[in-house]
């Protein structure tokens, strides 16, 4: 025991990524164990709003500083990074501003989808200068190895939001799901940025290197904001189509699933996204060969994945019911359907990091935007065709599963031609 553990260590890369692991399991097994008492608390028709929600501002505050926090592990220099820093952090307010100023010229039609909360309209500009902070704030703190600040930052987000959001509805009866978790984004940026600001000293930061790094890394506002908002907007159409189409209700039970399921995968996925990228970054820059780790961090993930796999797929139904109530039995057969694709997402975040590291945005913009029409047309022919949102969303399901395996395959095609190169 003690040989692997030395072993562990003395490998840097591998002892990062479970670091990072290790120190957002807590926030994992939190926002986990909160699942169950919310479901109890919350109607399926609760679960649908606070999913539209945030699908509208995560959706917004993905690319609130126009991608260019992507970048920010790029440079060799700290200073340009600390110039792309300052940039999107700009960028960000300014982002933020003008969604309030949309949002107040446009609220006669938004407050009809927010039925009795209308109050939530106000909070969507605030939830995304959060969100668009924190990610930049995450971004920096990946390219300095703070991997330890990152996992407490979950942390605290994760323990904030799960109090108020059942402490709200437990004992006030008041539907806290928004709130609660704005609430805890916000000290989670506070985290992030307190263990950041002794070391992002910006005083030889000067106008023209924010300039020269606005121009320098173009293409991501160019190709890769546009991929990432195409990216959201196919991840997030099924809660406004389901919605829609069909009813609150079963936008909440998909919503559920796609929480209770994307809550243990992003504990390993997430991490080895970041943990892949400022690795493969570095080694990229140094002119090195980064196959064999795109290789071996994949096969990684999918032998990490089977068991969970196989689990779901025969007794999804069973372990919902158990854990959620049987109210929920519908969210456990979405997770059946699905659990292909998510099993496919599990294994793709060394595939979405190297469309940045080789520079291929524009490729992956493409792919986007025909993968968001393919999807909206699954659903609508779900609902056209067959009358019925678990079709809708087992063509859904598709059309995923064929995006994320096409990417594979372009990505691994694309690194074996540079190894002839």
């Amino acid at each position: 025991m003690r040989k692997i553990i030395s072993n562990i260590k003395e490998n840097r890369y591998l002892f990062q990524i479970i670091t990072l692991i290790s120190g957002t399991l807590l926030a994992q097994i939190i926002s986990f164990a909160s699942i169950p008492i919310l479901t109890r608390l919350y109607t399926p028709s609760e679960f649908g709003l606070y999913s539209l929600f945030f699908a509208i501002t995560s959706m917004v505050a993905m690319v609130s500083s126009l991608s260019y926090e992507q970048s920010i592990v790029l440079p060799k220099s700290r200073k340009d990074a600390k110039a792309i820093f300052i940039l999107s952090i700009i960028i960000t307010f300014i982002f933020s501003i003008m969604s309030l100023v949309i949002l107040l010229i446009f609220k006669s039609y938004i407050k009809n989808y927010f039925a009795q909360e209308q109050y939530l309209i106000y909070l969507i500009p605030i939830s995304i200068l959060i969100l668009g902070l924190t990610q930049i704030f995450d971004a920096y703190s990946t390219r300095e190895e703070l991997y330890r600040e990152i996992a407490f930052s979950k942390v605290t987000t994760a323990t904030t939001a799960s109090i108020t959001q059942i402490t709200s509805k437990g004992l006030f009866n008041i539907d806290g799901l928004v709130f609660g978790k704005v609430l805890g984004d916000l000290f989670g940026s506070f985290v992030l940025f307190f263990n950041l600001k002794s070391r992002v000293s910006l005083r030889d930061v000067s106008r023209d290197d924010i300039i020269f790094n606005l121009r320098h890394y173009s293409s991501f506002p160019k190709y890769q904001m546009p991929s990432n908002l195409i990216n959201s907007i196919s991840q997030n159409i099924p809660i406004f189509m389901l919605s829609a189409l069909f009813s609150p209700a079963i936008a909440g039970f998909y919503s559920l699933t796609y929480r209770a399921m994307q809550t243990p995968i992003l504990l390993i996925s997430g991490a080895t996204r970041s943990v892949f990228y400022q690795k493969a970054s570095k080694i990229y820059a140094k002119g090195e060969d980064i196959y064999p780790l795109y290789i071996s961090t994949t096969l990684g993930l999918i032998k990490l994945f089977i068991v969970p796999f196989i689990i779901i797929l025969l007794f999804g139904q069973e372990i919902f019911i158990f854990v959620f109530g049987r109210e929920w039995q519908e969210a456990g057969l979405i997770a059946q359907i699905s659990i292909i694709w998510f099993y496919f997402g599990f294994i793709s975040p060394p595939t979405t990091m190297v469309f940045n590291i080789l520079n291929l945005q524009h490729i992956r913009l493409y792919i986007q935007i025909i993968t968001l029409i393919l999807r909206a047309i699954a659903i609508y022919l779900g609902f056209l065709i067959f009358k019925s949102y678990i079709i809708a969303i087992a063509l859904f399901i598709a059309v995923g599963v064929i995006h994320n395996g096409f990417n594979m395959v372009y990505i691994y095609y694309k690194l074996k031609k540079n190894r002839k190169n």
